[in-house]
């Protein structure tokens, strides 16, 4: 049975052929070198590789649980044999400049914040609810994991699977055109154990392992998964990667002088993106990886050349099974082409779990009409945001259903279901992804904003909604954000914007509500309603009694659509995701276990200190 495929808009992953450190947030590295701009030479950044580490495998934890993202990556399955001692790869030329003035130290992907096991047993504190507003906090998630390298798949009860592989190099052109590059990227080189490295020399070790295949494309990127060539028993669907591709605006130096070339330059970096901004979604990756239901970000690595033979066939072939959906073909240029891409292309290649099926291509295809699969992935998706509101004052700013990727455990004919309960009727595990946009609170002691000032991009607020519901979204996102009123007219009101005092960089959680009022919208406008279907006999009850708990959930979430009515956020109190969730559980819509996980294990004592701050 061919495998499901997944994503519909934007999302993630890579392969680490190269014998630098493991691909993964647990590999401990050293913070960044920064040396003086005016007299100190360039230093060469060693990154070591780690070895003879045993895989450990982290099940999908329940939404309050802590998350180890201890996942294992399908690079894994190739390595050099356990206790090879390999030179270490250094980073060839890589100057990174200090400055007093400068903004404190980037950290490297895998230093993350610890998550104590008493902040996620706190669970819910302090939760306070009146007529007029709702309000929750929830202990703020984090987590660091713990060092884990050497590249190793070890099958259950098995001896250790591994593959040789030859030691690649990183790219090595002239010192100076390097260190141009380099600088030009250096905030994502900092993020990454990497060295800048050659685009046909990664293409081609990952080839002789894997098989690549592109299956979405994002607005500034393009999404690809990493197939083994073999089959691999240990290997399971949640160790798979996908990776996100995206074309980097080149040093402005590099650019051609002629004046018509330079024109002709500087259209084509129009579609492409600025390393600071990838550097802005890779340092939210980081940061929210450690919330359960939020993406397991695994790497980024920097890239330069043009695309290999590899990816040439993955666009031709995405284009020919487009063109045989009757669907858009790709608005990238064909890479195969010498005209798309110089020879000194810059790329950020950014790594992460395969979640599953994006949502969009979930409503396409008909598989989400039952109300109990509606119902399992709206609130696990508001969960999910309330979490990230309280642990890192998250928003995501883009969230459609493109954006939320479902991944269903068991077969939907062969579920059991439970209708006695408030949540996970169904075995669907829902996973937010895509944050080229969104906006957090990065760890302490930094403190440090994550985000995109919106004003930059007018375009994103002027889309047509004549055929798609969600460009009007973004315009609500505006007004709820500048005014608290999702349908204020933002185009004629731009000296009240201004004066508003205002930001993209501040924290306003309504913007949450118009992206889960565009959710519900579309799942409902699709779902099988089970109050206009015949009621089963009361004959047989377990028919009968899911049948009736059904009708129940739609109408709860009827009356939620009007809680989430653009015309109503805000003004009904209801100010945030985390609201919508003290509101489910002062409504009995949710249970406070199914809000901060089962991770009491049965523990009666600590489920109530739980609800000691919970005023109902």
């Amino acid at each position: 049975m061919p495998r499901q495929q997944v994503y519909g808009k934007r999302s993630r992953a890579i392969y680490d052929a190269l014998p630098a450190p493991l691909s993964s947030p647990e590999q401990q590295l050293p913070k960044p070198v920064r040396t003086k701009k005016s007299s100190a030479a360039p230093k060469e950044v060693e990154r070591k590789q780690e070895a003879n580490v045993a895989v450990r495998r982290s099940p999908r934890k329940a939404l309050g649980e802590k998350s180890h993202n201890a996942v294992v990556l399908p690079v894994e399955a190739v390595r050099y044999a356990k206790g090879t001692n390999q030179p270490r790869v250094k980073r060839k030329g890589h100057i990174v400049w200090d400055s007093e003035d400068e903004e404190e130290e980037i950290k490297p992907v895998q230093e993350r914040d610890q998550v104590e096991e008493e902040d996620l047993l706190s669970g819910i504190k302090s939760l306070k609810l009146d007529t007029a507003t709702a309000a929750l906090e929830f202990d703020a998630l984090e987590q660091a994991t713990k060092c884990m390298g050497g590249l190793s798949l070890h099958p259950h009860n098995s001896e250790p699977s591994t593959i040789e592989l030859e030691q690649s190099t990183p790219l090595e052109p002239s010192a100076d055109s390097l260190n141009e590059y380099e600088e030009h990227c250096g905030t994502l080189l900092d993020l990454s154990s990497h060295p800048l490295t050659c685009f046909e020399t990664w293409s081609e070790q990952l080839s002789e392992h894997f098989a690549v295949t592109k299956i979405a494309e994002a607005s500034f990127g393009e999404v690809y998964r990493l197939s083994l060539h073999e089959d691999m028993s240990a290997f399971a669907s949640t160790d798979e990667s996908v990776f996100k591709v995206i074309p980097l605006k080149a040093p402005e130096s590099t650019l051609p002088v002629d004046k018509r070339k330079r024109k002709a330059a500087m259209t084509k970096q129009d579609n492409m993106t600025a390393p600071g901004d990838v550097a802005t979604e890779v340092k939210v990756l980081q940061r929210m990886s450690a919330i359960p239901g939020f993406t397991n970000f695994r790497d980024v690595r920097i890239l330069q050349g043009r695309p290999p033979a590899a990816f040439a066939q993955a666009f031709k072939n995405w284009n020919t099974a487009q063109r045989r959906k009757k669907k858009d073909l790709s608005h990238f240029p064909d890479p195969s082409k010498k005209t798309s891409y110089t020879d000194d292309q810059l790329w950020a290649v950014i790594e992460m779990q395969d979640a599953g099926t994006d949502l969009e291509r979930l409503v396409e295809e008909g598989l989400t009409t039952s109300i109990l699969s509606i119902w399992d992935i709206f609130w696990q998706v508001v969960l999910t945001l309330a979490k990230g509101e309280e642990g890192a004052e998250f928003e995501h700013r883009d969230l459609h259903l493109g954006n939320i990727c479902v991944r269903s455990s068991t077969p939907s004919s062969t579920e059991e279901i439970d209708p006695t309960r408030h949540l996970n009727f169904t075995s669907h595990e829902t996973t937010i992804i895509d944050y080229t946009i969104s906006r957090c609170l990065m760890s302490p002691p930094t403190n440090e904003i994550a985000y995109q000032d919106l004003t930059r991009d007018p375009a994103i607020f002027e889309g047509d909604s004549t055929d798609e519901y969600q460009y009007d979204i973004y315009r609500y996102m505006r007004g709820a954000l500048y005014f608290d009123e999702a349908l204020a007219d933002c185009h004629k009101l731009q000296t009240e914007m201004d004066a508003s005092g205002r930001t993209w960089e501040q924290y306003h959680p309504q913007t949450n509500l118009v992206w889960l009022h565009l959710i519900l919208y579309k799942l409902l406008e699709q779902i099988e309603r089970p109050s206009q279907q015949k009621a089963p006999s009361k004959k047989r009850k377990e028919e009968y009694a899911v049948w009736k708990r059904g009708k129940e959930l739609e109408k709860v979430l009827l009356k939620v659509q009007d809680f989430l009515d653009p015309a109503s956020i805000i003004a009904n109190g209801i100010c945030s995701a985390g609201d919508l969730v003290v509101l489910a559980l002062q409504e009995e819509w949710l249970g406070v276990e199914d809000v901060v996980g089962h991770h009491c294990g049965g523990d009666e004592s600590a489920l109530i200190s739980q609800l000691d701050g919970l005023e109902l």
